[in-house]
């Protein structure tokens, strides 16, 4: 079976998460992403290094697999020329840094449709390429804290934004879905054209409802805690071994849950829980009540009880918990063998899967330039000119 994107080359001039989570989606669909960084390595590299010592830190070993790597000075006139040439074998260009950053680099869109017209290029940002804030740096804390959703994490008095990276990773998604779409585009119309996306309206898009509901209700919400903020109950309740976190949303589910806590005619006619947003208003309350009933048991005895009542739950695994579990691992990752590291890579598999073009993760991340001279060539030039390239440092 074909991969979806075979034949699709793609120029990686990305760092850190959101654009290498957009090229590594492309990668696990066939295409043949190659990842430019300076010479000597990007500074991606370096963040959460391995323990065991390896050319990349566990973020970039997620976000780089399947990839090519190549080096080359971009900052320099003889680098731009030197990509100048490999953008005539590509198509698809996605760079995610500050517009400033993409002028002085030359992979401005007109100036890459230039060299080749049916070009497609992705831009991803922290803040756009307009308005006030275009040229500001920014990381996906940043977006989470601006989107208002930091706002309503955590307590009142101490708001709390998420540990995952969720603003990149699905700001790599949309980059992703934008490129597909860009792919069709061109397929129609034989035209390429410039696709953007940015961290703080991804992280906006995301938490849309809540702006909905401040527009027109105007409530003035504020952290919850674990709690929601419509519905109860829905908590993180400890058992008398670890911690489960349940949801009842509706009527109906309250009225299962009510009666499987016992005390369904009480609660009922409580004029505090009649509603969902009453049931969040006091969702402190119901959490208590919640917490009586899970003291009494263990978690896998709250969760199947939870289970038969219809009543969505999951415990809290901590990460070696989950790397445990082989209802999880044996679903959702697989190990892939990487050079250089002491056992397989336990990547969670692609998150999109196809009934006849699957995705695949065949190998980790490129040493830095691990690539170059076999892409060089590729492009054109020949082994004397690649040594004049490396001992000037281009590549």
């Amino acid at each position: 079976m074909a991969n979806l994107l075979q034949g699709v080359r793609v120029l990686d001039v990305t760092r850190y998460v959101a654009g290498p989570v957009c090229t590594a989606l492309l990668s696990d669909l066939g295409a043949d992403v190659i990842r430019i960084e300076p010479p000597g390595g990007g500074e991606d590299r370096t963040p959460l290094p391995f323990a065991e010592g390896f050319h990349g830190g566990v973020g970039f070993t997620q976000t780089n697999r399947n990839k090519r790597g190549l080096t080359l000075d971009l900052a320099s006139e003889r680098g731009k020329e030197v990509f100048e040439k490999l953008l005539k074998t590509a198509d698809i260009v996605v760079a995610n840094l500050p517009p400033a950053s993409v002028r002085s680099l030359g992979l401005e869109y007109e100036r890459l449709a230039a060299v080749k017209p049916d070009i497609i290029f992705l831009h991803l940002t922290t803040f756009g390429t307009t308005g006030p804030f275009a040229d500001r740096l920014g990381f996906d804390a940043i977006a989470q804290v601006m989107s208002g959703t930091t706002h309503l994490s955590g307590d009142p008095d101490k708001p709390m934004k998420s540990a995952a990276a969720w603003v990149d990773m699905a700001t790599g998604f949309l980059g992703a879905y934008g490129l597909m779409a860009a792919l069709r585009h061109r397929d129609l119309t034989g035209e390429g054209q410039r696709v953007e996306t940015n961290l703080l309206q991804t992280a906006m898009t995301v938490s849309n409802y809540f702006l909905i509901d401040e527009a027109f209700n105007q409530y003035g919400r504020v952290g919850t805690g674990n709690r929601a903020q419509s519905g109860g109950p829905a908590d993180l309740i400890r058992t008398k071994d670890g911690w489960v976190y349940t949801v009842a949303l509706g009527n109906p589910m309250f009225k299962r849950w009510a009666r499987m806590v016992g005390r369904e005619e009480e609660l009922l006619a409580d004029p505090r829980f009649v509603s969902d947003e009453s049931r969040a208003e006091n969702g402190e309350a119901l959490s208590e009540i919640a917490t009586q009933w899970a003291s009494r048991r263990t978690t896998a005895e709250a969760l199947e009880e939870l289970a038969r009542c219809k009543i969505p739950a999951g415990p809290l695994l901590s990460p070696a918990q989950v790397l445990r579990d082989p209802r999880i691992t044996d679903v959702y990752m697989e190990n892939i063998p990487v050079d250089g590291l002491s056992k397989p890579v336990p990547y969670v598999r692609s998150p999109v899967t196809f009934s006849k073009t699957p995705a695949q993760i065949k190998s980790g991340p490129p040493t830095a330039g691990q690539h170059t001279g076999e892409l060089l060539l590729d492009a054109g030039f020949t082994a004397a000119e690649i040594e004049v390239l490396r001992a000037e440092k281009v590549v």
